[in-house]
């Protein structure tokens, strides 16, 4: 009984391997599928038509770079400059192409729009989003690695491990602090054109200003609906459906 009832339990996870991978290839198609529709649309100059497909592309969680420029491209023609900014935020992400920051800069310039200054604290935050992964490697190699010493100290020297305990302690707590608190590190782009900056996550808080779409922001917290935002050198909070997040 136990080994027909292993064969069925191989069987179905058999089945549903396949089934999950079938499913995937096949949206893979779908939105391969859509996608060339909607750079054929592009191409004839029905903007808003490929524009459609390629949000639908999106949703999915598929993209290409070539797309996001070329949403961020109709967004700049329609007007909507917030839109266009979010989509070149995310083709810099995707590519890390540097070039497209000299078009953001000048979008920024020419709607006055906030978050797009390079300061050190950019290029920092820049670095350590790009080379995140390699960070936690190195950290958790580092944790290894003074574990390792504090086990050849104790066991062949018969000495207390002082030293590489102390290494432990500070490797992983920064291990900890990136794993927990680095990934907070996000950007966002006000997406509402009249949003309310508040200084506090209340609606009966006091009203800091007023701004439009396409400022960036960095966010540092949440409470409930509410996201926490540096705005210039102070912090402020929006409601989180003014908000679009700078993540792919």
């Amino acid at each position: 009984m136990k080994i027909i009832q292993r064969r069925y339990l191989k069987f179905l996870s058999i089945v549903i391997f396949l089934t999950v991978s079938t499913f995937h290839l096949s949206m893979a198609q779908i939105s391969g599928f859509r996608l060339k529709t909607a750079d054929s649309l592009y191409l004839t100059k029905r903007y808003t038509q490929s524009l459609d497909h390629y949000e639908q592309i999106l949703k999915q969680g598929q993209y290409s770079p070539a797309m996001f420029l070329k949403m961020a491209f109709i967004h700049e023609g329609l007007n909507e400059i917030g839109s266009a900014m979010y989509y070149l935020n995310l083709y810099n992400i995707a590519t890390n192409d540097k070039l497209v920051l000299e078009k953001m800069a000048e979008l920024a310039i020419k709607f006055n729009l906030e978050g797009y200054e390079t300061t050190d604290t950019d290029r920092f935050l820049s670095f350590y989003v790009d080379h995140r992964i390699d960070i936690t490697l190195a950290l958790t190699a580092l944790v290894i690695l003074f574990l390792s010493a504090m086990y050849f100290t104790r066991m062949r020297l018969h000495r207390r491990p002082l030293a590489s305990g102390i290494g432990v302690i500070v490797f992983l707590s920064a291990l900890f602090v990136h794993q927990h608190y680095g990934s907070n590190m996000n950007r966002g782009i006000i997406s509402n054109p009249a949003t309310y900056l508040m200084d506090g996550p209340s609606a009966g808080a006091s009203v800091i200003r007023i701004i439009g779409d396409g400022h960036r922001v960095e966010v540092v917290g949440r409470k409930d609906v509410w996201m926490k935002i540096r705005w210039k050198d102070d912090v402020a909070y929006v409601k989180q459906n003014s908000l679009r997040p700078v993540r792919l």
